[in-house]
């Protein structure tokens, strides 16, 4: 039988470190060579020791101040101080002394409580979480000192591999004081209190704070390697934002603590949902489980500081199966109907089913793309239409599984066509019957996981009624059961069809038409507007994306992704768990502008229609999309962004009572905007 110290000497091998945590390193015992430390691994009797110079830390030191720490780590010397700036210095530094200390902090917990079943494995992912961060840091020393790095030492994901040229100094400032302010911090904290007390409230805390370093740590390759003329790297006064600067409607809907307490009562709702599922999870028996929900509705609706703490355990570590169930709970079950209560009235609501007659987007042929390096170049071979098997009128509102569901919205009953004949559609719109020439083509989101067009009618009925036009919205298919590329061809499908033929259906004969996503469904909008591109389809008249996710590469590190850390609605686990479910490994996001439309190649965008996005500014999806502008104004193209100063991801689908009584205006804005795009 294994001592413990033969476990936490076998907990940092590197055949052991992809065990309990998702950081998937080599499988080869390998160890990276370093210059100013020395793992000791040899655990019979005496704890893993890590060996400084003489000018370094000694883990008996005690923190006893920020000046005193600040003292020490500048006479750190893993790090070449001539070649980096002195806030690089001091953050890497600090961090690294932060790692080393929780390290072996983590190896005495574990000795000491080895017999305290719930809180050892805990103590073994902490030994393992700040192994790593230990081992990435010690690379980009060796890189300051122009040090070969065994790339192996570490999976390529995690390695950081690169000169120092390259190194991004600026991002992994950004990136390290926040771990060093609100994730070291708070798990030192917690050691100290774990010694007094061992309780389920620091389990679950412990928890939490070891899956935000992680996720950090997953972040760290991706800030050494940003670009440094990536526009975050520079203050939005630096010349290199001029052009952005003009094309920003930066629009204030209230104090940065009126949003915050307004966002917070939508929060409260998110935190419920997820203590609500947490709750029912803990039993095998369907029944008690919906019990178990209800009751811990109850329980939780009065105690709403142990709701956030089950609510950020759960999302810590989540089930991808109870987190999608979670957001899908407007979708089934009894809050479904209750939702309706939400909706404005409207007059015309059907859905229709439309067959995929066009060019399909299936994966051998997208990976054929990447193969014949076409995957970001127009190609003006998808348009034509494979099958002239039109369905009848009754045929298209004849739920059909194999076929693409779209909601029609109108403020007007629209008149359906019930005959083949063109004769006599022709004579009935001489006849008097209103046409319309203008529509709005909506891309719901949910992270490509959940939700529907039914959800998010809470603002498109506003739009229909408002705007005077058919909205058609389509419910593609959703992941994990059917990833990318299964969504995108849906919304492709139903846009060359809309395009083409609806007008042998209902009295629409679309001259103009605006294409409008939020979140997913932002990320949806950009690739179809590529796809037609690349097809050389007819280009719709506008674009609006409300805060698109417009990279793909779980792997880019951008400064806002930091907010997912503590975002109750876009948590960081969860944001993983979409992209995950929806990129399948054969597909590369980095490459790909199907899924990351930020990297589609200028001979893409230079066609691209007028294009406006609105946004929040404490969303962890804020920044693509000034890139994506950036790149398009640099092209001369018409594009504008509003943003909305401390308002959240998801704003749109606020304005319901109870909601945040900011999101009203942004949901007008929208409006005027789609008005806008459909006049000009």
């Amino acid at each position: 039988m294994q001592t413990i110290e033969d476990q936490i000497n076998s907990c940092m091998s590197m055949a052991n470190l992809t065990k309990d945590i998702s950081l998937e390193l080599q499988t080869e015992e390998q160890s990276i060579e370093i210059q100013s430390i020395e793992i000791q691994q040899q655990l019979n009797r005496e704890p893993v020791q890590v060996k400084y110079s003489e000018n370094q830390l000694q883990e008996e030191d005690i923190m006893k101040s920020q000046w005193q720490v600040i003292n020490k780590v500048w006479n750190c010397t893993i790090f070449n101080q001539a070649v980096i700036s002195k806030e690089s210095y001091q953050n890497l530094c600090e961090t690294y002394y932060l790692l080393n200390k929780l390290h072996q902090k983590a190896i005495e917990l574990t000795k000491m409580y080895n017999e305290v079943a719930d809180f050892l494995p805990r103590f073994f992912q902490a030994i393992k979480i700040t192994f790593i961060g230990i081992l990435q840091l010690e690379q980009i020393g060796l890189i300051t000192n122009d040090k070969d790095i065994m790339s192996k030492s570490i999976n390529e994901e995690y390695n950081i591999n690169l000169n120092t040229k390259k190194l991004n100094q600026k991002a992994i400032c950004i990136l390290l004081e926040f771990v060093i302010a609100h994730v070291l911090s708070h798990i030192s904290v917690l050691f100290e209190t774990i010694q007094v007390r061992r309780e389920k409230q620091e389990l679950r805390s412990l928890v939490i704070y070891l899956s935000k370093l992680q996720t950090c740590l997953e972040q760290l390759p991706g800030a050494a390697k940003l670009d440094n003329d990536d526009i975050f790297c520079y203050d939005r006064t630096d010349p290199r934002w001029q052009g952005l600067n003009s094309i920003i409607k930066e629009v204030v809907l209230g104090t940065r603590e009126q949003i915050s307490n307004s966002y917070g009562k939508v929060a409260e709702g998110i935190l419920l949902a997820n203590a609500m599922i947490s709750k029912g999870s803990e039993f095998n028996n369907e029944t008690a489980k919906n019990v178990m929900q209800g009751f811990g509705a109850l329980y939780y609706l009065v105690a709403k500081k142990d709701a956030k703490l089950k609510a950020d355990h759960f999302m810590a570590e989540p089930n991808k199966n109870l987190v999608f169930k979670a957001w899908n709970l407007g979708e089934s079950g009894f809050l479904s109907k209750l939702l309706p209560l939400l909706f404005p009235m409207i007059t015309y609501n059907k859905k229709i089913y439309i067959p995929q007659l066009f060019k399909r987007l299936v994966q051998d042929n997208i990976l054929r793309q990447y193969k014949e390096d076409k995957i970001n170049r127009i190609q003006n071979d998808c348009g034509e239409c494979i099958n002239n098997n039109l369905p009848s009128c009754p045929e298209l509102f004849t739920k059909n599984k194999e076929k693409i569901p779209v909601r029609v919205l109108c403020h007007y009953n629209l008149q359906e066509i019930q005959t083949d004949s063109f004769m006599q559609q022709s004579l009935k719109l001489l006849q008097g019957q209103k046409v319309f020439d203008k529509i709005v083509i909506h891309i719901h989101g949910g992270g490509f996981v959940s939700m529907s067009s039914r959800s998010h009618q809470t603002y498109t009925r506003k739009w229909a009624k408002n705007l005077q036009v058919p909205i058609f919205s389509i419910d593609y298919r959703k992941a994990p059961e059917d990833p990318y590329p299964f969504g995108l061809d849906d919304c492709w499908q139903a846009y060359m069809f809309i395009m083409n033929y609806i007008d042998k259906y209902f009295n629409i004969k679309p001259k103009k038409v605006v294409l409008v996503g939020d979140s997913a469904g932002g990320n949806l909008v950009a690739a179809l507007t590529i796809q037609i591109i690349k097809s050389g389809a007819r280009i719709p008249d506008g674009i609006l994306m409300a805060y698109p996710a417009l990279c793909l590469d779980i792997k880019q590190f951008t400064p806002s992704l930091l907010i997912s850390l503590n975002d109750p609605l876009l948590h960081h686990t969860v944001l993983k768990l979409c992209i995950s479910s929806y990129v399948p490994e054969q597909f590369d996001a980095k490459l790909d502008p199907l899924m990351s439309p930020s990297i589609a190649s200028d001979e893409i965008l230079v066609r691209f229609p007028p294009t406006r996005i609105v946004l929040g500014t404490n969303d962890p999806l804020h920044d693509e999309s000034f890139r994506l502008a950036n790149k398009l104004l640099k092209l001369g193209k018409d594009v504008k962004i509003i943003e909305y100063k401390w308002m959240p991801h998801g704003f749109l689908s606020f304005d319901v009572i109870q909601g945040m009584k900011e999101a009203e205006q942004t949901v007008l804005d929208a409006q005027h905007i789609i008005q806008n795009l459909l006049t000009c």
